[in-house]
């Protein structure tokens, strides 16, 4: 069955807030009724219709077409069906997600996947700032479910994340993986200075060594860990390349100013 599709009109000269455009609420519902759905370009409310040509179709699956325009908010509290993306996302991208796939082909901006708790977020380019990291106000980050990126990702990433697996096949920034609580972060490039910063529990798995290493982090020596196996046949269905081809790896526990129960792994 073909889902609906929402093309861009004319790129507007300010954001546009997607909340609430989902495949979940657009089902079953007429073109004419999509573009009476209200959206806001820079707090102003406006009708879907006036920014988008709207296709409507069945099931649970949307194809948004952004044409350059800057859409935040996509995908926010996403439940179910298939929301993709045909271009780059822009800000809080996939916030609070509980289920469903969502793909975007482009690159996302930052603060994608705040507070997500299921479903599968994949971003085929780069991805900003505090990605799966915790909303605004919350004490933990990312709860549950996948996300895959394809390029790089932005300082702080997966910011007190507590469940969960996070695939990025190139680098990330400063601070990555501080104040885990507990998940999976993988980075297949590495990543700069702080990483693991706070750490409590949770494993940080990096295809190369950080630029420096953490000072509460104690060298627990050479180890060869039969569950990354496992996980590197999970991650290659997902993203092929995140994961390193190696079950051996150099282990440093902490961070120990925090209880010394999380993990670094490089190989």
């Amino acid at each position: 069955m073909s889902g609906t599709t929402l093309s861009l009109r004319t790129a507007p000269a300010g954001r546009i807030d997607m909340t609430g455009v989902l495949p979940e609420i657009l089902a079953g519902r007429t073109a004419a009724e999509i573009e009476k759905m209200p959206l806001r370009v820079d707090g102003v409310p406006v009708a879907l219709g006036e920014c988008f040509a709207v296709t409507a179709g069945e099931g649970e699956a949307l194809t948004i077409r952004p044409e350059g325009a800057r859409l935040d908010g996509l995908g926010r509290d996403m439940r179910t069906g298939m929301l993709r993306v045909e271009g780059a996302a822009g800000h809080y991208l996939a916030q609070g997600m509980r289920g469903g796939e969502l793909i975007v082909d482009g690159d996302a901006g930052d603060c994608a996947a705040n507070g997500m708790r299921g479903g599968c977020l994949r971003i085929a380019g780069n991805a900003g700032d505090w990605l799966a990291a915790a909303l605004i106000g919350d004490r933990a980050g990312m709860g549950g479910g996948v996300v895959a990126v394809g390029g790089n990702a932005g300082d702080r990433l997966g910011d007190r994340m507590r469940r969960g697996l996070v695939l990025v096949r190139g680098r990330a920034g400063t601070a990555c993986g501080a104040r885990m609580r507990a998940g999976t972060l993988v980075v297949a490039g590495g990543c700069g200075t702080l990483a693991g910063f706070g750490l409590r529990r949770g494993s940080l798995i990096l295809g190369q060594a950080p630029e420096a290493m953490p000072a509460c982090h104690g060298d627990a020596g050479i180890v060869t860990l039969a569950w990354l196996g496992l996980l590197r046949r999970h991650a290659e269905a997902i993203l092929p390349g995140a994961m390193p081809d190696t079950s051996r790896m150099h282990r440093y526990m902490g961070d120990l100013a925090f209880g010394g129960k999380g993990e670094i792994l490089v190989p």
